[in-house]
Protein backbone atom coordinates (compact mmCIF):
# COMPACT_ATOMS: atom_id res chain seq x y z
CA UNK A 1 0.00 0.00 0.00
CA UNK A 2 1.20 3.49 -0.84
CA UNK A 3 2.68 5.34 2.13
CA UNK A 4 1.95 9.05 2.32
CA UNK A 5 3.18 11.67 4.76
CA UNK A 6 0.44 13.04 7.02
CA UNK A 7 1.55 16.58 6.13
CA UNK A 8 1.04 15.98 2.41
CA UNK A 9 -1.15 17.91 0.01
CA UNK A 10 -3.52 14.96 -0.55
CA UNK A 11 -6.54 16.38 1.36
CA UNK A 12 -6.27 19.58 -0.65
CA UNK A 13 -6.10 17.57 -3.86
CA UNK A 14 -9.17 15.61 -2.81
CA UNK A 15 -11.04 18.82 -2.09
CA UNK A 16 -10.03 20.25 -5.47
CA UNK A 17 -11.20 17.11 -7.28
CA UNK A 18 -14.57 17.27 -5.53
CA UNK A 19 -15.06 20.86 -6.61
CA UNK A 20 -14.24 19.87 -10.20
CA UNK A 21 -16.60 16.93 -9.85
CA UNK A 22 -19.45 19.15 -8.72
CA UNK A 23 -18.78 21.60 -11.56
CA UNK A 24 -18.81 18.84 -14.16
CA UNK A 25 -22.04 17.39 -12.77
CA UNK A 26 -23.81 20.74 -13.29
CA UNK A 27 -21.93 22.20 -16.20
CA UNK A 28 -19.80 25.33 -16.38
CA UNK A 29 -20.57 28.89 -17.47
CA UNK A 30 -18.46 30.02 -20.42
CA UNK A 31 -18.68 33.60 -21.69
CA UNK A 32 -17.66 34.27 -25.29
CA UNK A 33 -17.85 37.90 -26.32
CA UNK A 34 -21.05 39.08 -24.67
CA UNK A 35 -22.92 35.76 -24.60
CA UNK A 36 -22.87 33.37 -21.64
CA UNK A 37 -23.37 29.69 -22.54
CA UNK A 38 -24.62 27.18 -19.97
CA UNK A 39 -24.20 24.31 -19.32
CA UNK A 40 -20.92 23.54 -21.04
CA UNK A 41 -18.49 20.70 -20.19
CA UNK A 42 -21.21 18.76 -18.39
CA UNK A 43 -20.26 15.12 -17.79
CA UNK A 44 -21.81 12.89 -15.15
CA UNK A 45 -19.33 10.12 -15.94
CA UNK A 46 -16.27 12.31 -15.30
CA UNK A 47 -17.93 13.69 -12.18
CA UNK A 48 -18.45 10.19 -10.76
CA UNK A 49 -14.90 9.19 -11.65
CA UNK A 50 -13.36 12.23 -9.93
CA UNK A 51 -15.53 11.78 -6.82
CA UNK A 52 -14.40 8.18 -6.35
CA UNK A 53 -10.78 9.10 -7.11
CA UNK A 54 -10.89 11.91 -4.57
CA UNK A 55 -12.02 9.59 -1.75
CA UNK A 56 -9.56 6.86 -2.71
CA UNK A 57 -6.72 9.38 -2.44
CA UNK A 58 -8.02 10.56 0.93
CA UNK A 59 -8.18 6.96 2.17
CA UNK A 60 -4.57 6.41 1.15
CA UNK A 61 -3.71 9.53 3.11
CA UNK A 62 -5.54 8.29 6.21
CA UNK A 63 -7.22 4.89 6.47
CA UNK A 64 -9.94 6.18 8.84
CA UNK A 65 -11.66 7.77 5.83
CA UNK A 66 -12.29 4.39 4.23
CA UNK A 67 -15.93 4.64 5.36
CA UNK A 68 -16.38 7.35 2.70
CA UNK A 69 -15.69 4.93 -0.16
CA UNK A 70 -19.21 3.38 -0.14
CA UNK A 71 -20.67 6.88 0.03
CA UNK A 72 -18.63 7.93 -3.00
CA UNK A 73 -20.14 5.03 -4.95
CA UNK A 74 -23.58 6.57 -4.46
CA UNK A 75 -22.45 9.25 -6.92
CA UNK A 76 -23.70 6.85 -9.62
CA UNK A 77 -27.18 7.91 -8.53
CA UNK A 78 -26.58 11.62 -7.87
CA UNK A 79 -23.05 12.90 -8.66
CA UNK A 80 -23.90 16.51 -7.81
CA UNK A 81 -25.32 15.92 -4.31
CA UNK A 82 -22.77 13.27 -3.29
CA UNK A 83 -19.80 15.43 -4.29
CA UNK A 84 -21.19 18.26 -2.14
CA UNK A 85 -21.75 15.97 0.86
CA UNK A 86 -18.23 14.58 0.61
CA UNK A 87 -16.72 18.07 0.64
CA UNK A 88 -17.64 18.39 4.33
CA UNK A 89 -15.53 15.50 5.76
CA UNK A 90 -12.68 16.37 3.41
CA UNK A 91 -12.66 19.94 4.78
CA UNK A 92 -12.36 18.63 8.34
CA UNK A 93 -9.47 16.39 7.32
CA UNK A 94 -7.26 19.35 6.46
CA UNK A 95 -4.84 20.59 9.10
CA UNK A 96 -4.30 24.27 9.84
CA UNK A 97 -7.57 24.89 8.05
CA UNK A 98 -8.36 27.98 10.11
CA UNK A 99 -5.46 29.95 8.62
CA UNK A 100 -6.19 28.78 5.09
CA UNK A 101 -9.89 29.59 5.35
CA UNK A 102 -9.08 33.03 6.71
CA UNK A 103 -7.30 33.72 3.43
CA UNK A 104 -10.13 32.05 1.47
CA UNK A 105 -12.72 34.28 3.16
CA UNK A 106 -10.77 37.42 2.26
CA UNK A 107 -10.52 36.21 -1.32
CA UNK A 108 -14.20 35.25 -1.38
CA UNK A 109 -15.19 38.63 -0.05
CA UNK A 110 -13.08 40.46 -2.60
CA UNK A 111 -14.19 38.09 -5.36
CA UNK A 112 -17.27 40.18 -5.98
CA UNK A 113 -14.80 42.90 -6.97
CA UNK A 114 -12.03 40.91 -8.65
CA UNK A 115 -14.50 38.78 -10.63
CA UNK A 116 -16.22 41.77 -12.18
CA UNK A 117 -12.90 43.55 -12.72
CA UNK A 118 -11.66 40.63 -14.81
CA UNK A 119 -14.92 40.53 -16.76
CA UNK A 120 -14.65 44.25 -17.46
CA UNK A 121 -10.99 44.14 -18.45
CA UNK A 122 -11.60 41.29 -20.90
CA UNK A 123 -14.62 43.09 -22.34
CA UNK A 124 -17.19 40.36 -21.69
CA UNK A 125 -19.68 42.81 -20.21
CA UNK A 126 -20.60 46.43 -20.36
CA UNK A 127 -19.38 49.13 -17.96
CA UNK A 128 -22.61 48.72 -15.97
CA UNK A 129 -21.90 45.05 -15.22
CA UNK A 130 -20.02 46.14 -12.07
CA UNK A 131 -23.03 47.49 -10.15
CA UNK A 132 -25.29 44.85 -11.72
CA UNK A 133 -23.05 42.04 -10.52
CA UNK A 134 -22.93 43.51 -7.03
CA UNK A 135 -26.71 43.67 -7.13
CA UNK A 136 -26.86 39.89 -7.64
CA UNK A 137 -24.55 38.90 -4.80
CA UNK A 138 -25.81 38.44 -1.26
CA UNK A 139 -28.83 37.61 0.87
CA UNK A 140 -30.56 40.96 1.52
CA UNK A 141 -33.31 39.57 3.77
CA UNK A 142 -30.69 38.09 6.10
CA UNK A 143 -28.42 41.15 6.31
CA UNK A 144 -30.50 43.14 8.86
CA UNK A 145 -30.72 40.00 11.01
CA UNK A 146 -26.92 39.71 10.87
CA UNK A 147 -26.60 43.35 11.96
CA UNK A 148 -28.82 42.72 14.99
CA UNK A 149 -26.92 39.56 15.91
CA UNK A 150 -23.80 41.75 15.94
CA UNK A 151 -25.34 43.74 18.82
CA UNK A 152 -25.90 40.50 20.75
CA UNK A 153 -22.24 39.55 20.21
CA UNK A 154 -21.28 43.01 21.52
CA UNK A 155 -23.39 42.59 24.67
CA UNK A 156 -22.05 39.08 25.33
CA UNK A 157 -18.45 39.19 24.07
CA UNK A 158 -15.83 36.45 24.13
CA UNK A 159 -12.38 37.82 24.91
CA UNK A 160 -10.70 34.53 25.80
CA UNK A 161 -7.58 33.78 23.79
CA UNK A 162 -8.22 36.62 21.34
CA UNK A 163 -5.62 36.58 18.58
CA UNK A 164 -4.60 39.78 16.84
CA UNK A 165 -1.51 38.78 14.90
CA UNK A 166 -2.34 35.66 12.90
CA UNK A 167 -2.38 37.41 9.52
CA UNK A 168 0.43 39.65 8.34
CA UNK A 169 -0.59 42.25 5.75
CA UNK A 170 1.79 44.69 4.11
CA UNK A 171 0.53 48.21 4.78
CA UNK A 172 1.14 49.17 1.13
CA UNK A 173 -1.30 46.50 -0.13
CA UNK A 174 -4.56 48.20 1.03
CA UNK A 175 -3.59 51.42 -0.75
CA UNK A 176 -2.76 49.55 -3.97
CA UNK A 177 -6.06 47.65 -3.87
CA UNK A 178 -7.99 50.86 -3.15
CA UNK A 179 -6.30 52.70 -5.99
CA UNK A 180 -7.11 49.90 -8.44
CA UNK A 181 -10.78 49.85 -7.38
CA UNK A 182 -11.12 53.63 -7.47
CA UNK A 183 -9.57 53.79 -10.95
CA UNK A 184 -11.90 51.20 -12.51
CA UNK A 185 -14.37 53.77 -13.89
CA UNK A 186 -11.51 55.77 -15.41
CA UNK A 187 -10.00 52.93 -17.48
CA UNK A 188 -10.24 53.76 -21.21
CA UNK A 189 -11.41 50.28 -22.26
CA UNK A 190 -14.11 50.26 -19.58
CA UNK A 191 -15.37 53.84 -19.84
CA UNK A 192 -14.27 55.27 -23.21
CA UNK A 193 -16.66 58.28 -23.12
CA UNK A 194 -15.29 59.20 -19.65
CA UNK A 195 -18.71 59.31 -18.04
CA UNK A 196 -18.50 60.46 -14.37
CA UNK A 197 -18.82 57.42 -12.12
CA UNK A 198 -20.93 59.01 -9.39
CA UNK A 199 -24.51 60.19 -9.58
CA UNK A 200 -23.70 63.35 -7.60
CA UNK A 201 -21.01 64.51 -10.02
CA UNK A 202 -23.35 67.01 -11.65
CA UNK A 203 -24.08 68.74 -8.33
CA UNK A 204 -20.44 69.21 -7.36
CA UNK A 205 -19.34 70.20 -10.85
CA UNK A 206 -22.24 72.64 -11.26
CA UNK A 207 -21.45 74.23 -7.91
CA UNK A 208 -17.76 74.64 -8.83
CA UNK A 209 -18.69 76.28 -12.13
CA UNK A 210 -21.30 78.54 -10.51
CA UNK A 211 -20.48 78.61 -6.76
CA UNK A 212 -23.34 79.68 -4.52
CA UNK A 213 -22.38 80.31 -0.90
CA UNK A 214 -25.89 79.81 0.45
CA UNK A 215 -28.64 77.21 0.41
CA UNK A 216 -28.98 73.68 1.77
CA UNK A 217 -26.25 72.16 -0.45
CA UNK A 218 -23.61 74.63 0.75
CA UNK A 219 -24.74 74.81 4.38
CA UNK A 220 -24.56 71.03 4.87
CA UNK A 221 -20.94 70.75 3.60
CA UNK A 222 -19.25 74.18 3.49
CA UNK A 223 -15.74 73.06 4.45
CA UNK A 224 -15.65 70.30 1.83
CA UNK A 225 -17.00 72.55 -0.91
CA UNK A 226 -14.49 75.26 -0.07
CA UNK A 227 -11.66 72.73 -0.38
CA UNK A 228 -12.95 71.72 -3.81
CA UNK A 229 -13.31 75.40 -4.70
CA UNK A 230 -9.64 76.06 -3.87
CA UNK A 231 -8.47 73.05 -5.88
CA UNK A 232 -10.71 74.02 -8.80
CA UNK A 233 -8.70 77.23 -9.21
CA UNK A 234 -5.53 75.14 -9.44
CA UNK A 235 -6.70 72.17 -11.56
CA UNK A 236 -9.97 73.50 -13.10
CA UNK A 237 -13.49 72.45 -11.98
CA UNK A 238 -14.04 69.42 -14.23
CA UNK A 239 -10.94 67.37 -13.28
CA UNK A 240 -11.47 68.18 -9.60
CA UNK A 241 -15.07 66.95 -9.66
CA UNK A 242 -14.17 64.02 -11.94
CA UNK A 243 -11.20 62.63 -9.99
CA UNK A 244 -12.07 63.61 -6.42
CA UNK A 245 -13.19 60.10 -5.43
CA UNK A 246 -9.75 58.60 -6.15
CA UNK A 247 -8.10 60.81 -3.53
CA UNK A 248 -11.01 60.43 -1.10
CA UNK A 249 -10.66 56.63 -1.27
CA UNK A 250 -6.98 56.78 -0.35
CA UNK A 251 -7.78 59.16 2.52
CA UNK A 252 -10.52 56.76 3.72
CA UNK A 253 -8.07 53.83 3.85
CA UNK A 254 -5.57 55.98 5.74
CA UNK A 255 -8.26 56.90 8.29
CA UNK A 256 -9.22 53.22 8.61
CA UNK A 257 -5.59 52.38 9.37
CA UNK A 258 -5.34 55.18 11.94
CA UNK A 259 -8.53 54.15 13.73
CA UNK A 260 -7.63 50.45 13.77
CA UNK A 261 -4.16 51.33 15.10
CA UNK A 262 -5.80 53.07 18.06
CA UNK A 263 -7.76 49.88 18.79
CA UNK A 264 -4.90 47.44 18.24
CA UNK A 265 -1.90 48.17 16.06
CA UNK A 266 -1.48 44.54 15.01
CA UNK A 267 -4.82 44.45 13.18
CA UNK A 268 -4.42 47.87 11.51
CA UNK A 269 -3.01 46.71 8.13
CA UNK A 270 -5.63 43.94 7.85
CA UNK A 271 -8.39 46.39 8.80
CA UNK A 272 -7.23 48.78 6.10
CA UNK A 273 -7.24 45.95 3.56
CA UNK A 274 -10.78 44.97 4.56
CA UNK A 275 -11.84 48.62 4.26
CA UNK A 276 -10.53 48.67 0.70
CA UNK A 277 -12.75 45.72 -0.36
CA UNK A 278 -15.75 46.76 1.72
CA UNK A 279 -19.28 47.32 0.41
CA UNK A 280 -19.12 50.69 2.16
CA UNK A 281 -16.41 52.01 -0.16
CA UNK A 282 -18.25 50.73 -3.25
CA UNK A 283 -21.45 52.35 -1.99
CA UNK A 284 -19.69 55.67 -1.67
CA UNK A 285 -18.30 55.23 -5.18
CA UNK A 286 -21.60 54.56 -6.93
CA UNK A 287 -23.78 56.79 -4.77
CA UNK A 288 -21.55 59.81 -5.16
CA UNK A 289 -21.33 60.43 -1.42
CA UNK A 290 -18.04 62.31 -1.58
CA UNK A 291 -18.65 64.76 1.27
CA UNK A 292 -19.97 61.91 3.42
CA UNK A 293 -16.82 59.86 2.77
CA UNK A 294 -14.56 62.81 3.58
CA UNK A 295 -16.51 63.57 6.77
CA UNK A 296 -16.34 60.06 8.24
CA UNK A 297 -12.66 59.81 7.34
CA UNK A 298 -12.03 62.95 9.40
CA UNK A 299 -14.09 61.51 12.25
CA UNK A 300 -12.21 58.19 12.16
CA UNK A 301 -8.93 60.07 12.63
CA UNK A 302 -10.49 62.21 15.36
CA UNK A 303 -11.69 59.07 17.15
CA UNK A 304 -8.23 57.53 16.84
CA UNK A 305 -6.76 60.44 18.82
CA UNK A 306 -9.64 60.26 21.30
CA UNK A 307 -9.09 56.55 21.97
CA UNK A 308 -5.34 57.07 22.38
CA UNK A 309 -5.81 60.21 24.50
CA UNK A 310 -3.47 62.14 22.21
CA UNK A 311 -3.56 65.66 20.72
CA UNK A 312 -6.86 66.84 22.15
CA UNK A 313 -6.83 70.03 20.10
CA UNK A 314 -6.40 68.07 16.87
CA UNK A 315 -9.11 65.55 17.79
CA UNK A 316 -11.57 68.39 18.40
CA UNK A 317 -10.49 70.30 15.30
CA UNK A 318 -10.94 67.23 13.07
CA UNK A 319 -14.38 66.61 14.54
CA UNK A 320 -15.43 70.19 13.76
CA UNK A 321 -13.99 69.88 10.24
CA UNK A 322 -16.09 66.73 9.87
CA UNK A 323 -19.20 68.64 10.98
CA UNK A 324 -18.65 71.33 8.34
CA UNK A 325 -17.94 68.68 5.69
CA UNK A 326 -21.15 66.66 6.06
CA UNK A 327 -23.33 67.40 9.05
CA UNK A 328 -25.37 64.18 8.79
CA UNK A 329 -22.42 61.76 8.95
CA UNK A 330 -20.80 63.83 11.70
CA UNK A 331 -24.06 63.91 13.73
CA UNK A 332 -24.27 60.12 13.68
CA UNK A 333 -20.72 59.46 14.88
CA UNK A 334 -20.19 62.40 17.24
CA UNK A 335 -23.71 62.10 18.68
CA UNK A 336 -23.08 58.45 19.50
CA UNK A 337 -19.81 59.38 21.24
CA UNK A 338 -21.53 62.00 23.41
CA UNK A 339 -24.37 59.61 24.31
CA UNK A 340 -21.77 56.94 25.15
CA UNK A 341 -20.00 59.22 27.64
CA UNK A 342 -23.27 60.43 29.20
CA UNK A 343 -24.48 56.84 29.73
CA UNK A 344 -21.07 55.92 31.08
CA UNK A 345 -21.43 58.63 33.74
CA UNK A 346 -25.09 57.90 34.59
CA UNK A 347 -25.31 54.10 34.38
CA UNK A 348 -21.81 53.02 35.33
CA UNK A 349 -21.08 55.86 37.77
CA UNK A 350 -17.75 56.25 36.00
CA UNK A 351 -15.83 59.49 36.02
CA UNK A 352 -14.39 60.62 32.72
CA UNK A 353 -10.73 61.48 32.59
CA UNK A 354 -9.78 65.04 31.66
CA UNK A 355 -9.24 64.19 27.99
CA UNK A 356 -12.68 62.59 27.59
CA UNK A 357 -14.37 65.33 29.61
CA UNK A 358 -12.84 68.19 27.60
CA UNK A 359 -13.63 66.41 24.31
CA UNK A 360 -17.26 65.91 25.32
CA UNK A 361 -17.79 69.37 26.80
CA UNK A 362 -16.30 71.16 23.82
CA UNK A 363 -18.34 69.22 21.26
CA UNK A 364 -21.58 69.00 23.24
CA UNK A 365 -22.87 72.48 22.23
CA UNK A 366 -22.15 71.73 18.55
CA UNK A 367 -23.93 68.36 18.82
CA UNK A 368 -26.98 70.02 20.43
CA UNK A 369 -27.07 72.75 17.78
CA UNK A 370 -26.50 70.26 14.95
CA UNK A 371 -29.27 67.91 16.05
CA UNK A 372 -31.59 70.87 16.66
CA UNK A 373 -31.07 72.08 13.08
CA UNK A 374 -31.82 68.57 11.84
CA UNK A 375 -34.92 68.07 13.99
CA UNK A 376 -36.52 71.45 13.22
CA UNK A 377 -36.13 70.84 9.50
CA UNK A 378 -33.41 73.29 8.48
CA UNK A 379 -31.33 70.23 7.59
CA UNK A 380 -34.25 67.85 6.96
CA UNK A 381 -33.98 64.12 7.58
CA UNK A 382 -36.98 61.84 6.94
CA UNK A 383 -37.47 60.25 10.36
CA UNK A 384 -40.08 57.51 10.32
CA UNK A 385 -40.62 53.92 11.38
CA UNK A 386 -39.72 51.78 8.37
CA UNK A 387 -40.85 48.23 7.74
CA UNK A 388 -38.56 45.26 7.32
CA UNK A 389 -39.48 44.99 3.63
CA UNK A 390 -38.52 48.65 3.10
CA UNK A 391 -35.18 48.02 4.77
CA UNK A 392 -34.48 45.00 2.56
CA UNK A 393 -35.47 47.06 -0.49
CA UNK A 394 -32.90 49.70 0.46
CA UNK A 395 -30.20 47.09 0.85
CA UNK A 396 -30.96 45.74 -2.61
CA UNK A 397 -31.27 49.08 -4.38
CA UNK A 398 -29.06 51.68 -2.69
CA UNK A 399 -25.90 52.25 -4.73
CA UNK A 400 -26.88 49.65 -7.33
CA UNK A 401 -26.95 46.92 -4.71
CA UNK A 402 -23.42 47.26 -3.35
CA UNK A 403 -24.88 47.18 0.18
CA UNK A 404 -26.02 43.66 -0.63
CA UNK A 405 -22.79 41.92 0.48
CA UNK A 406 -23.85 39.23 2.90
CA UNK A 407 -20.45 37.68 3.59
CA UNK A 408 -18.82 40.96 4.63
CA UNK A 409 -21.58 41.77 7.12
CA UNK A 410 -21.52 38.20 8.46
CA UNK A 411 -17.78 38.39 9.14
CA UNK A 412 -17.94 41.85 10.73
CA UNK A 413 -20.95 40.95 12.89
CA UNK A 414 -19.20 37.87 14.25
CA UNK A 415 -16.15 40.02 15.06
CA UNK A 416 -18.08 41.90 17.73
CA UNK A 417 -17.50 38.87 19.97
CA UNK A 418 -13.84 39.86 20.20
CA UNK A 419 -14.12 43.62 20.64
CA UNK A 420 -14.24 45.47 23.93
CA UNK A 421 -17.31 47.42 25.04
CA UNK A 422 -15.81 50.64 23.75
CA UNK A 423 -16.95 53.68 21.79
CA UNK A 424 -16.84 51.91 18.40
CA UNK A 425 -19.01 49.04 19.60
CA UNK A 426 -21.53 51.49 21.00
CA UNK A 427 -21.57 53.46 17.73
CA UNK A 428 -22.29 50.21 15.90
CA UNK A 429 -25.14 49.24 18.22
CA UNK A 430 -26.89 52.60 18.29
CA UNK A 431 -26.58 52.92 14.50
CA UNK A 432 -28.11 49.48 13.88
CA UNK A 433 -31.01 50.35 16.20
CA UNK A 434 -31.41 53.62 14.32
CA UNK A 435 -31.98 51.93 10.94
CA UNK A 436 -35.58 51.19 11.94
CA UNK A 437 -36.32 54.89 12.55
CA UNK A 438 -34.59 56.61 9.65
CA UNK A 439 -35.86 56.47 6.07
CA UNK A 440 -32.36 56.37 4.47
CA UNK A 441 -31.48 53.54 6.86
CA UNK A 442 -28.51 52.01 5.08
CA UNK A 443 -26.72 55.36 5.18
CA UNK A 444 -26.18 54.69 8.90
CA UNK A 445 -24.42 51.40 8.17
CA UNK A 446 -22.02 52.61 5.49
CA UNK A 447 -20.60 55.16 7.95
CA UNK A 448 -19.48 52.44 10.39
CA UNK A 449 -15.91 51.10 10.72
CA UNK A 450 -16.98 47.49 10.15
CA UNK A 451 -13.49 46.65 8.91
CA UNK A 452 -12.25 46.46 12.54
CA UNK A 453 -14.56 43.67 13.81
CA UNK A 454 -14.08 41.95 10.43
CA UNK A 455 -10.32 41.93 11.08
CA UNK A 456 -10.91 40.45 14.52
CA UNK A 457 -12.98 37.66 12.98
CA UNK A 458 -10.32 36.72 10.47
CA UNK A 459 -7.71 36.66 13.23
CA UNK A 460 -9.80 34.52 15.58
CA UNK A 461 -11.53 32.11 13.28
CA UNK A 462 -11.27 28.55 14.57
CA UNK A 463 -11.26 25.38 12.50
CA UNK A 464 -14.85 24.50 13.36
CA UNK A 465 -16.21 27.99 12.66
CA UNK A 466 -14.12 28.41 9.52
CA UNK A 467 -15.31 25.06 8.21
CA UNK A 468 -18.95 25.96 8.83
CA UNK A 469 -18.47 29.36 7.18
CA UNK A 470 -16.89 27.78 4.12
CA UNK A 471 -19.64 25.14 3.91
CA UNK A 472 -22.26 27.89 4.22
CA UNK A 473 -20.50 29.79 1.45
CA UNK A 474 -20.47 26.69 -0.76
CA UNK A 475 -24.16 25.98 -0.13
CA UNK A 476 -25.01 29.61 -0.84
CA UNK A 477 -23.08 29.38 -4.13
CA UNK A 478 -24.98 26.19 -5.00
CA UNK A 479 -28.28 27.90 -4.22
CA UNK A 480 -27.36 30.88 -6.39
CA UNK A 481 -26.25 28.65 -9.27
CA UNK A 482 -29.49 26.64 -9.17
CA UNK A 483 -31.75 29.68 -8.94
CA UNK A 484 -29.89 31.99 -11.29
CA UNK A 485 -30.75 32.57 -14.91
CA UNK A 486 -27.90 32.85 -17.45
CA UNK A 487 -27.52 36.46 -18.58
CA UNK A 488 -26.98 37.43 -22.21
CA UNK A 489 -25.31 40.76 -22.84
Amino acid sequence: MLSLNRNSYIPWLSLFLLFISYSLSNGIYITVGRVTYYPVLKSDFMSILLTILSILLLTLYNYKYAYLIPLSLLSFFSPSIISLILIIPVIFSIRRFDVIVTIILILADSTMLTWVILRLLFNVNSYFSLPLSLFEIGAPALIPIVWIIGIIFYIFPNRKNVSTSKLSVNIILPFIVTLLIALIPYMPNINPPRFPETVDFVYYYSWLVHPKFSGWFFYTRPFYLMLLYIFSHIFKPYPVAYYEFVFLSIFYIYSAYKLASAVNRSIAPLSALLASVSPMLITFLYSGLEANLFSISLMFISLSYLMRKEKLWLAILLSLASMFSHIYAWAQLSGAVIVYYILKIILHKTKLDKYELYYMLFLLPFVIIGFSLILIGIFPVPIQLISFSQLVYQIKVVSWGSNNAFLYYLISSYGNRFTNKDILSFIYSISVIGIFFLAPATNLIIDLPLFIPAAYTLNNIRKDISSLLLIALILWGVYMSINSVPMVY
